[in-house]
């Protein structure tokens, strides 16, 4: 068996995502002169009004923050599959970061964060959209 070549690094951060966190990323990559492309998905907390009684609350609450948890070990190693997966499927793509929260995100933070680079936009759009509905 092959040793992947997109292995993922933690994708994991404790806490809601730092709009910092992203603007420092999108930074780091303006001095690559072979992308021509960015694309990126941003997931925030909604603070939807619960419209049935559930574990969460009853009828008529509202969403305060989503506890997120995982199982570290696995979810890694879906990710490593789903880059891999990714960079067949787009091989013009020259990058791509997944970050997700964990723990409790209150409404109106950031908790899921894709970011994708090409020489062109296609690849990259294409390649955000189908790693967010993984």
């Amino acid at each position: 068996m092959s040793e992947k070549k997109h292995k993922v690094r933690d994708i994991f951060v404790d806490g809601p995502i730092d709009p910092q966190f992203v603007a420092t990323s999108l930074a780091k990559h303006a001095t690559r002169l072979d992308i021509g492309a960015h694309e990126l998905f941003l997931g925030q907390v909604r603070a939807d009004v619960m419209v049935s009684p559930s574990n969460h609350g009853p009828e008529g609450t509202t969403v305060e923050a989503i506890e997120y948890t995982a199982y570290r070990d696995m979810a890694l190693e879906r990710m490593t599959d789903i880059r891999e997966e990714a960079f067949a499927q787009w091989p013009s793509m020259t990058c791509l970061h997944v970050h997700h929260s964990l723990g409790r995100i209150p409404a109106g933070q950031l908790c899921f964060f894709v970011f994708a680079s090409a020489p062109h936009r296609l690849a990259a759009r294409e390649a955000v959209a189908w790693v967010v509905d993984r």
